[in-house]
């Protein structure tokens, strides 16, 4: 991402936010601590670095910071000796992280009075780490900053939440979604499913990199289309073509947010045919249409709680390929009927 770029993406995520904390510090009124709290791709990072910029930014322009000087370009660059920032080490962030953090800002600000450290991904810290984190918020050296990002403010430690101010990033909306992805080039059949899954361009194209979403949308599809029919072969599905997509955690999480939506596609066709344009599953719509005309509206929304409770499951440590075949299985015995 570009200099400019930064500050532009910052406004136009979340306009209003950017407006006012540069208010804030034009008038000198920003606090100690902030949390920012907000899904992937509304902005969380660009709206930090643009706090950053704006704190040292030598060609202030409208309350903007210019993204040009020498300051701006160290920030961007992550080398402004007055602007720490941590992000897990792996999967955690660790204490000796934050002491580390702690340990820089007990120095004087080398280039000013100011400081500012961003702790990306704050619901990642261990119990040591918050709690070396928390001490410090509480007894601020100097004149510092803390921003502190996450996409779950309901993961952080009740103590830190109540000593920062929590400011919630607006969500990106769907029709704005959808006309961004087509701007991006995205494939029209994979633009409605990415809206149900993400909530910026940048979290969408990192999903149809290597056509892992169209894969996945191929295969998830054929699943849905064999569990409509009552085909036990959906079962076999599970190993065959949806286990070896699940490439990690997270991928499967968007696994089961799609199944999710395969069935979601046929509930919302039970009084109604939809258009391929607002379909999740355009390439099903067939199997969509008369699967909701076979089963009553409780066995849909029974299913729908089945594949509903899948996200809980995996966030429990459950193995991905047994929920599946488990889901599999449940739907089977009401789809075979």
């Amino acid at each position: 991402m570009t200099e400019e770029s930064v500050v532009a993406v910052a406004q136009r995520l979340q306009p209003q936010l950017v407006t006012h904390l540069m208010t804030l510090i034009q008038t000198k009124r920003l606090a100690h601590a902030y949390l920012f709290n907000g899904a992937d791709g509304t902005g969380r990072q660009q709206v930090a670095q643009t706090v950053a910029m704006r704190l040292f930014c030598q060609n202030v322009t409208d309350n903007l910071p210019c993204g040009q000087c020498s300051e701006c370009r160290r920030i961007l660059a992550g080398d402004h000796p007055d602007v720490v920032s941590v992000v897990p080490d792996g999967q955690r962030i660790k204490v000796d992280q934050v002491r580390y953090l702690k340990a820089e800002f007990t120095k004087s600000a080398v280039e000013g009075n100011q400081k500012i450290f961003i702790v990306d991904q704050v619901e990642r810290m261990t119990t040591g780490a918050a709690n070396s984190l928390l001490k410090f918020i509480e007894e601020p050296v100097g004149n510092t900053v803390a921003l502190l990002l996450t996409a779950n403010k309901n993961l952080i430690l009740p103590t830190i939440l109540s000593r920062t101010q929590i400011v919630d990033f607006l969500r990106v909306a769907p029709q704005a979604l959808l006309t961004a992805l087509a701007d991006a080039g995205i494939t029209p059949s994979q633009r409605y499913l990415l809206t149900t899954l993400t909530e910026s361009v940048t979290a969408a194209q990192d999903l149809v990199v290597d056509d892992w979403l169209k894969d996945a949308q191929q295969a998830v599809g054929q699943w849905f289309s064999a569990c409509c029919m009552g085909d036990e072969r959906a079962f076999v599905r599970v190993q065959t073509e949806l286990v070896p997509l699940a490439l990690n955690r997270d991928r499967q999480g968007v696994l089961l947010d799609m199944v999710v939506q395969a069935w979601h596609d046929a509930l919302r066709q039970q009084n109604a045919t939809l258009e391929a344009a607002s379909l999740a599953f355009p390439q099903v719509a067939q199997a969509s249409q008369q699967v909701a005309q076979r089963l009553s509206i409780d066995q849909l929304v029974h299913v729908m709680t089945l594949t509903l409770a899948t996200r809980g499951q995996l966030a429990g440590n459950l193995n991905f390929q047994a929920i599946l075949e488990a889901l599999t299985l449940e739907i089977l015995t009401i789809t075979a009927r």
